[in-house]
């Protein structure tokens, strides 16, 4: 019965999940911008001794995010599904291909509206990633609920002027954990 009641997500089975590589790209992070969902991947801030903030790490709200990957790799072919018939279309640098991956013509491409996004895939990942740092790893979403607790706790966050700021104190919990997640 739990299950029956369980929030309906949308997207895939996966969860990004930013761990302590995270530099915040000095404050402006690239997967932010790769992200379809507003609010997804929000830049952290740290306070300082002096009592400024500086940008610490970006964290991902796991209510929003989608699995998408598009924070994740930057040579996805984006699969959508044409909302009244069905029939699948394959987005790749900008150019649509039909279900077997033979390039559209112009009087055969449907209009972005009818379109809805089910998916992506990658030939190749290992030399196409976003993040510089390889802060970015993917997860079942069970798994990255859990995981992602090392590394950020939403209830914890708070919001000053704008921006999300984790305090010193939770820093350094957080730091903590990740130590033994770790073992270390």
């Amino acid at each position: 019965m739990a299950e029956a009641t369980a929030k309906k997500r949308k997207g895939t089975a996966l969860l990004a999940v930013m761990n302590e590589n995270c530099s915040s790209c000095a404050g402006s992070p690239i997967c932010e911008l790769h992200c379809p969902v507003d609010g997804c991947i929000n830049l952290l801030y740290e306070e300082t001794p002096q009592g400024g903030l500086k940008p610490y790490r970006v964290w991902v709200d796991n209510e929003k995010c989608i699995g998408c990957q598009m924070c994740y790799s930057d040579d996805l072919t984006k699969i959508h599904q044409h909302k009244e018939t069905g029939e699948l279309f394959y987005e790749y640098a900008g150019r649509f291909y039909d279900s077997s991956k033979k390039p559209l013509e112009a009087d055969k491409m449907p209009k972005k509206f009818q379109l809805q996004l089910v998916g992506t895939e990658s030939e190749d990942r290992l030399d196409k990633k976003i993040c510089p740092w390889d802060a970015i790893k993917m997860y079942e979403y069970d798994e990255g609920l859990e995981v992602s607790q090392y590394f950020y706790d939403a209830e914890k966050i708070k919001k000053v002027s704008g921006v999300y700021v984790v305090e010193a104190e939770e820093k350094e919990r957080l730091e903590e954990k990740q130590g033994e997640l770790y073992g270390g």
